[in-house]
């Protein structure tokens, strides 16, 4: 892992994640997070470890999987540039349901879970955005894990 220069927020703004927020929101915001790399095959977040951080993509490709027994599901599509990993953390009980793995290098930008709940608190505009983009991504995975088949109803 290596650390790099913040990204501005005018490029954050770009990202449908902070695209409804102001540019003090996107300031508040900032406030909470740090610039991370991580190099091909590393471990992001490792599944059934305490989730403290979310991970907001930046550039490369992040694999997810979930082991149930001795299978390795995985959704069809790899992660990238604007999806998040490691939502688990801001919902109790604050465990990674999946590892998360770099396919290329990654860049992210590194949430801490608590920062975010109590900015959460102080800004509910900035919450009720975050959430629903949250809420429709975790949906869309779901959704292509039950297509593939993956996933029995």
């Amino acid at each position: 892992m290596t650390e790099f220069v913040l990204i501005d927020i005018k490029q954050l703004s770009a990202y449908p994640l902070f695209s409804r927020l102001s540019d003090e929101q996107l300031q508040k915001f900032m406030t909470i997070c740090r610039e991370e790399t991580f190099l091909p095959g590393a471990v992001i977040h490792e599944q059934g470890a305490p989730a403290k951080e979310v991970y907001f993509i930046l550039s490369g490709e992040v694999a997810e999987e979930l082991h149930i027994k001795d299978k390795v599901l995985s959704p069809i599509k790899p992660l990238g540039a604007g999806d998040v990993t490691g939502c688990s953390a801001l919902f109790p009980p604050n465990v990674h349901t999946c590892t998360a793995r770099a396919i290329t290098e990654v860049n992210t930008l590194v949430m801490d879970a608590d920062k975010m709940r109590k900015l959460f608190d102080e800004d509910c505009d900035i919450a009720r955005s975050v959430y629903r983009h949250l809420i429709g991504s975790l949906h869309h995975r779901l959704r292509t894990l039950e297509l593939s088949g993956a996933v029995k109803k």
